[in-house]
């Protein structure tokens, strides 16, 4: 536990983590135009998440799940509530998470299956599957609040969030890892690690017998789903950027619990998926706005970005869609049949991009 001088010192110097400093996108994070440039292949409002196995390519959205048939979708399976994570296995079967509140197997020898507690606590906002050999990995980002309230979440500073495995063909299931802010996304490492994004840390952990090792840190977005990339490393989405406002907003105990209780939340001084709808929303100013003009530059209150990671922890390049880019929101990317299919639920649209127009593209 950190010593309570030390962080009071933090707190009146700003230092720490009590500083609002944010890193900046250079390098492999230079800004570019590659989400924009991409194919909209399909508008689905309120998509949310995208599987694939060896053959088929799934999307959920609502409370629908498609199959990819050619270069349009079919609606396979259509659910009593909305589906707040999805994942695919290679035999095919499906996994989807229903609100939230339950995870329920689809297709294959345990079709019908369901799993509504672990560890004797029930499920509230499962957010992200993902199918290992024998287990499926649940990332859930609170236990005080629902998926939908996620930005909630990040304004009571939540530290709720748990990984959870399920093992479906013995029936059981257990704790991974607890207490984190906002876990959101899993995968399995090439070194047997399990990969888990913690958006309100600002990275990734790698899960090791019980222990948790930062992979990736100190981010300049919130990072969430991530996909196994067909030739080593993985594809990390990140469904909002971070600014120095929000920073310092998280700062401030006062500030923050008058404006919970007193604004209507889609126009709190917080990340967002989308913006850019109504003159209400915070940031409208110059800081936004030049002459009437959204400044690629500007303050992102709601951003596109997929991070190319390298099996050893190392971003090698990056697709954006700017502040006054339309492809926000990114919740969900696959590699598939030779391209990445990327989830805007900003925008309500499935986008598609030749994996041979982007690789090496970090410009």
């Amino acid at each position: 536990m950190k010593n309570p001088l030390s962080a009071w010192l933090d707190r009146l110097l700003g230092r720490g983590e009590a500083a609002t400093t944010v890193p900046i996108m250079d390098g492999a994070l230079r800004p570019n135009r590659l989400l924009d440039a991409a194919q909209v292949l399909a508008r689905l409002p309120g998509i949310e998440d995208i599987a694939c196995s060896a053959d088929q390519l799934w999307v959920c959205a609502g409370s629908d799940v498609y199959r990819l048939e050619g270069d349009g979708l079919q609606k396979v399976h259509s659910l009593p509530a909305p589906v707040t994570a999805l994942a695919a296995a290679p035999d095919g079967t499906l996994a989807v998470a229903l609100q939230g509140r339950k995870v329920l197997l689809l297709g294959g020898a345990h079709d019908g299956a369901e799993l509504d507690q672990v560890a004797g606590q029930p499920l509230r906002s499962v957010n992200a599957l993902a199918f290992g050999a024998q287990t499926l990995w649940i990332t859930e980002g609170s236990r005080q609040r629902d998926y939908a309230q996620w930005s909630h979440d990040l304004m009571e500073l939540g530290r709720s969030g748990r990984v959870c495995a399920w093992h479906w063909a013995e029936g059981h299931s257990k704790e991974v890892a607890k207490d984190l802010a906002f876990a959101f996304g899993a995968a399995e490492g090439a070194d047997g690690a399990l990969l888990v994004s913690e958006s309100w840390r600002h990275r990734v952990l790698a899960l090791r017998d019980g222990q948790a090792q930062p992979w990736l840190h100190d981010m300049p977005a919130y990072p969430s789903r991530m996909a196994r990339a067909a030739d080593g490393g993985f594809w990390l989405t990140c469904f909002a950027a971070r600014t120095q406002l929000v920073e310092f907003v998280l700062r401030e105990p006062t500030y923050r619990k008058r404006m919970m209780a007193e604004i209507d939340p889609a126009y709190w001084i917080a990340p967002a998926l989308s913006s850019g709808h109504s003159y209400l929303e915070p940031l409208q100013g110059a800081g936004v706005k030049q002459m009437g003009i959204v400044k690629p530059w500007a303050p992102p209150r709601s951003y596109g970005l997929v991070i190319r990671v390298n099996a050893q922890g190392r971003i090698e390049s990056s697709l954006h869609s700017r502040v006054d880019g339309h492809h926000h929101g990114i919740t969900a990317v696959v590699e598939f049949d030779g391209a990445l299919y990327v989830a805007s639920k900003g925008s309500g649209q499935l986008l598609r991009l030749p994996l041979a127009s982007i690789q090496g593209s970090a410009a």
